[in-house]
């Protein structure tokens, strides 16, 4: 959704520049082709270049505006260890994480998150969620996977439990 309107951003500055281009050309009564041709390809590689420059610059700000929430997100629980409030603040954080490498830590504190306040299934879900490759950091989160499900196996045969003391009765 988001590259969707940045092309077409990119899109409507760039014809815009065009016609710019045109006019002055028309303005200036220049009629000699080669000239207009030169001038559309040093503008287009300016362009092109330019907006590569910007497009990156954009997410690397994007970013830092989301390690800075998260970052504090973070220090919050450390020293309230209040697990709703980490929940509720982690699925309601304002910048959306952009890397991968973003993506996969925010989804193994929603994991973390959801997990530490009952929610074994949405737990499990963020912690698909994560792509990574490396060995170690995937052992770590089989361990925490195994984790949810030894619990949520517990909480289901405390269910069957409860239910069976009550057929009983």
């Amino acid at each position: 959704m988001k590259e969707k309107k940045i092309d077409r951003l990119y899109f409507i500055i760039f014809l815009i520049l065009e016609f710019i281009i045109i006019f002055i050309f028309r303005y200036f009564d220049m009629n000699k082709s080669s000239t207009f041709i030169i001038t559309q390809v040093i503008f287009v590689i300016l362009y092109t270049a330019i907006y590569t420059v910007i497009i990156l610059f954009m997410d690397k700000i994007i970013s830092r505006m989301f390690c800075i929430e998260y970052n504090k997100i973070m220090r919050e629980y450390q020293k309230k260890d209040d697990a709703k409030v980490f929940y509720d603040k982690l699925k309601n954080i304002k910048i959306k994480p952009n890397t991968p490498e973003l993506k996969n830590t925010y989804n193994l504190s929603m994991s973390t998150a959801a997990f530490k306040n009952g929610e074994n299934d949405e737990a499990l879900e963020y912690l698909n969620k994560i792509e990574i490759e490396d060995e170690h950091i995937l052992k770590v989160i089989e361990d925490e996977r195994k984790t949810i499900m030894d619990e949520k196996a517990k909480m289901e045969r405390q269910n069957d439990n409860k239910n069976d003391i009550q057929d009983n009765k």
